[in-house]
């Protein structure tokens, strides 16, 4: 249960990076869109930048160091069984984070299907691990 303790305050930190990110580039692309008198894309901006930017944050800091600022904070750690992490794996287990409740629904069919982990995870063959479990193993 504390593993699981962790990775939500894993998620919740990088809840609150993304949404800074998205906030920033939201703000920056309304002015200029604005200056460029575009007005057809104003409806649908936000939505594209929120699904690039929480993509690219999951995405570029799983594969490249394993962790997000999250994982890093919390100790958490995530790969496959060989401890290696790749671009593909790392965008297909994050695409539930887009939205709440693909979210949910990802992490309970993992509960109920009695995977170790999220359901997305175990179609990639990925896991979150503690330093302490990297430290034992």
């Amino acid at each position: 249960m504390e593993h699981l303790l962790k990775r939500f305050e894993a998620l919740i930190i990088d809840i609150i990076v993304v949404t800074l990110f998205v906030n920033l580039v939201d703000n920056i692309l309304y002015i200029i869109l604005t200056l460029l008198n575009i007005s057809v894309t104003l409806a649908y901006y936000p939505y594209v930048v929120l699904i690039v930017v929480t993509m690219a944050y999951f995405t570029l800091f799983e594969a490249k160091t394993n962790k997000t600022i999250g994982k890093k904070i919390t100790n958490l750690y995530v790969s496959d069984k060989d401890g290696y992490m790749s671009y593909q794996k790392a965008f297909i287990r994050n695409l539930t984070k887009l939205f709440w409740i693909p979210l949910i629904f990802d992490v309970l069919l993992g509960i109920i299907l009695k995977r170790p982990s999220r359901l997305f995870d175990s179609f990639v063959g990925t896991d979150v691990y503690s330093k302490d479990e990297l430290e034992t193993v």
